[in-house]
């Protein structure tokens, strides 16, 4: 997730005026992925959680899964 914000494939939420910007929280098992609200953060969303599959042989279940949008 952090080289997808690195090389502006997935937008994340800007913090600060310095260009930080925050993309994910993670607690145990759970992981939060936080960004700009559009189709193609959304993409690459489920892009990087399918490739996160295959290198690790975990499914990722998408049904117990959550979208929302904030404003």
């Amino acid at each position: 997730m952090r080289r997808a914000v690195e090389i502006n494939i997935f937008k994340g939420f800007p913090i600060r005026n310095d260009g930080l910007k925050l993309s994910h929280l993670q607690y145990a098992d759970d992981t939060l992925c936080i960004g700009e609200a559009s189709v193609e953060n959304l993409w690459t969303m489920k892009a990087l959680l399918r490739g996160f599959e295959l290198a690790s042989g975990l499914k990722v279940n998408f049904w117990k899964s959550c979208l929302m949008g904030i404003n």
